[in-house]
């Protein structure tokens, strides 16, 4: 069994795409923690953190909390100066920062020469980030510095439910706020304040909660079952393992024991990765201290170091893994088609994903906000938190419940395993259940040969069809609502639309006026209260009246940038509804993008490795068009097909926008659009929508290239969708998590480009 779990295992392990996706999924892991560490101008980098503990490193706990708290007040200090100096500034500050200077003598005298000479600057190259890091350091210290305290409070809860008479009766006894107190003081009455000595949480949080990894992880593995099972059912080999002196049952078991050799593997690589990238970054702080010596695991009730929370997240995020990719290996299994699998595994971790992002922790449902996989993979949430489910009114230990959840996920997706590999169901079964393709007329043309086979044999059409709906519902789902000034801006503007005449000149004079007397109102009534003639309160209400008129200034500015165009031979445009079309405004254009990309790499991935797995480019070669031809023609094909299919977001863009605001003059220049100021005159408004559709077809062709290519390149659907996710999608599926900067590698910026 070893043997052939070895050689299960090199059959995936020793193809080079496998290596290469691996080695670049590391890669992105290492940038993704680097750049997160780097910082910004009002919040700490990991290097702050190494920088403090080599300060603080050799001290006790008494010296850290004291030196900690000098820290603090001194970055008050040097805060509250600054506060004064801008203050002063301001011009009509300076009553207010008298009254500081008064309620806080002495402060600005002691820490004045401190914020001149910025040697309070110790961490970071910023006040505002200095700030941030001592506060964040701060909190956490006075947290472990009381853990006795929390300790004790959670025993004297459980004495003063006893000594309450509401719970006396045995009605209260039994609620699950009572038990749970009872079993919280339990589960902490064996934990003391030995071992425990603050470290700060995020040189040790950085490699335990990076969920990047995490995601990484997930897309290597659907590459590593779906080679494991799916490659071997394309060449027809299935059936030859079931027939073999082993048989199915062994063959499938080393299967399953290469998955969990693989997952341990991985997570213990990703794992130790992102330790040493945070050591090295932050600092080598002690891992051997009480887990309760970091701040936001301080609530755990297991008494165990940090490096075993290490050591148990590893185990727990490997079997996790291994659960969900056993239940995935099945879809390969009965799958007739490689992109089952991808389908089935990512609404399993979508949904889970979900429960656990969006099901509220208050709610009757929250178990099922802790119990799924996504949460099974959030360890530090299960070992260094202390949560009791309500479960049919007892309180559950999460921390039992999702280890009891992972592994019967696990056990269920090795039964299914077994129970499917040793029943002949293979390809021929699961084509039975396909729908089939159109007829197929026999024909002279070789691009309608050729698309009939990409679009219609290979599904393609389908495919593409069913990601227009997905981008028509999330267009259409866009429902845009002008707010109050953009209904004033869009009254004033649809009134002057055109050239400039005395009567709209009249009107926007009449306008300025308005909201001249309003400010100047506004005004009076605060210099009569800044001298006593008027209270604050009489003062705010007779400011209401003229405040709400200027709360519109903020759109007549708009008009009157359209007037200083009007005015030099140009013409009034309501420019709202086409700012909306062209990106410039409303919502961004990234998942549109996304849906388009995954549409692509999905309909074209076998463009190319079609020919390939049923041995027809040796026969293409010999024909008298030959392979060359064959290729020039498929990708001209695709590359149609992926400009038309890019042109689908841009219509209900259109549709979505046009039934919120107005589309007008498409035929007046663009440069009266204030935006656009420093075009040329001879581009029409027109123009640049269509050039805006213009550039999107073309990534739309490019993308469908870059697919085809790719798939001709490496012959295999799977390892063609792979690597055109990983090339394509994987950067926007980063920014839209929140890692804006990896949109820079990708088509996305060409292709939200609105021309400014």
């Amino acid at each position: 069994m070893v043997r052939l779990t070895l050689f299960e295992l090199s059959k995936v392990w020793r193809r080079r795409a496998f290596i290469l996706s691996a080695l670049a999924l590391l890669a992105v892991n290492i940038f993704i923690l680097w750049y997160s560490g780097l910082g910004s101008a009002s919040a700490p980098g990991l290097t702050a953190y190494k920088k403090l503990y080599e300060d603080i490193s050799d001290m006790s706990e008494e010296k850290k909390h004291a030196y900690v708290g000098e820290l603090r007040e001194t970055i008050d200090g040097v805060s509250f100066v600054e506060n004064i100096l801008l203050l002063r500034a301001s011009g009509m500050g300076e009553q207010f920062a008298e009254q500081e200077l008064a309620e806080n003598p002495g402060v600005f005298e002691r820490y004045y020469d401190l914020y001149t000479s910025g040697a309070y600057l110790r961490y970071t190259d910023s006040l505002a980030a200095e700030k941030t890091f001592i506060d964040r350091i701060y909190s956490e210290e006075s947290k472990i510095y009381g853990y006795g305290a929390y300790l004790q409070d959670v025993q004297e809860r459980e004495n003063l439910l006893g000594g309450i008479s509401i719970f006396g009766d045995a009605q209260n006894e039994d609620s699950f706020s009572s038990q749970n107190i009872k079993k919280s003081a339990a589960d902490h009455a064996a934990l003391n304040t030995e071992g425990v000595s603050w470290i700060s949480s995020a040189p040790i949080t950085a490699p335990a909660q990076n969920m990047w990894s995490d995601l990484l992880i997930i897309a290597l593995s659907f590459l590593f079952v779906t080679g494991l099972v799916s490659d071997e059912k394309l060449k027809g080999l299935a059936a030859v393992t079931r027939a073999t002196k082993r048989g199915a049952v062994p063959t499938i078991t080393a299967k399953l024991l290469a998955l969990l050799v693989y997952c341990f593997v991985t997570e213990t690589v990703f794992f130790t990765v992102n330790v040493l990238l945070s050591g090295v970054a932050a600092g080598w702080w002690d891992l051997n201290v009480r887990l309760q010596s970091v701040a936001p695991y301080m609530e755990s009730s297991l008494n165990i170091t940090v490096l075993e929370f290490y050591a148990l997240s590893v185990v727990t995020k490997s079997l996790t893994l291994f659960a969900a990719f056993a239940l995935i290996t099945g879809l390969c299994i009965v799958s007739g088609r490689v992109t089952v699998p991808y389908f089935g595994g990512a609404v399993l971790w979508v949904v889970s994903f979900a429960l656990w992002r969006f099901v509220p922790a208050a709610s009757a449902a929250s178990p099922a906000k802790h119990l799924n996989l996504f949460a099974l993979l959030r360890t530090e949430s299960i070992f260094g938190a202390y949560l009791n489910l309500n479960l049919g009114g007892k309180p559950v230990s999460r921390l039992v419940s999702s280890l009891g959840l992972g592994l019967a996920a696990a056990l269920i997706g090795i039964a299914i395993d077994l129970f499917l590999y040793r029943r002949p169901v293979g390809q021929s079964a699961a084509r039975a259940f396909r729908p089939r393709p159109l007829p197929f007329r026999p024909h002279a043309s070789l691009p309608r040969h050729e698309a009939y086979k990409l679009l219609i044999t290979n599904h393609g059409l389908a495919i593409l069809l069913a990601f227009a709906c997905l981008i028509a519902a999330q267009s259409l789902s866009n429902t845009y609502t002008p707010s109050s000034t953009e209904q004033y801006y869009q009254s004033v503007m649809l009134s002057l639309e055109g050239e400039l005449t005395e009567e709209k000149e009249a009107l926007i004079v009449s306008e300025a006026a308005r909201f001249d007397e309003a400010f100047e109102e506004i005004r009076q009534i605060d210099t009569a209260v800044a001298s006593g003639e008027l209270s604050e309160d009489v003062g705010d209400t007779m400011k209401a009246k003229w405040q709400a008129v200027t709360a519109f200034y903020p759109a007549f500015e708009r008009v009157l940038d359209q007037y200083e165009l009007a005015k030099n031979g140009g013409s009034f445009l309501y420019d709202t509804g086409w700012l909306y079309l062209l990106g410039a405004l409303g919502v961004p254009e990234l998942s549109g993008f996304l849906l388009l990309t995954m549409g692509l790499i999905l309909a074209l991935s076998g463009a190319g490795a079609m020919e390939f797995s049923s041995g027809a480019w040796s026969v293409l070669n010999a024909t008298k068009t030959g392979g060359r031809g064959v290729l020039r023609r498929k990708l001209v094909l695709c590359a149609l097909a992926g400009a038309i299919f890019a042109a689908v977001p841009f219509v209900f863009r259109v549709v979505s926008t046009v039934r919120a605001f107005p589309i007008h003059a498409p035929f007046t220049p663009a440069r009266m659009i204030p935006l656009y100021r420093n075009l040329s005159a001879a581009i029409p408004t027109a123009a640049l929508g269509a050039a805006k559709l213009t550039l999107q077809m073309l990534c739309g062709a490019l993308m469908a290239l870059i697919v085809a290519l790719l798939s001709f390149w490496r012959r295999s659907h799977i390892q063609t969708i792979f690597l055109a996710f990983l090339l394509l999608a994987a950067p926007c599926v980063l920014s839209a998590l929140g890692l804006k900067a990896a949109q820079s590698f990708s088509l996305y910026p060409v292709y939200a480009w609105f021309f400014t």
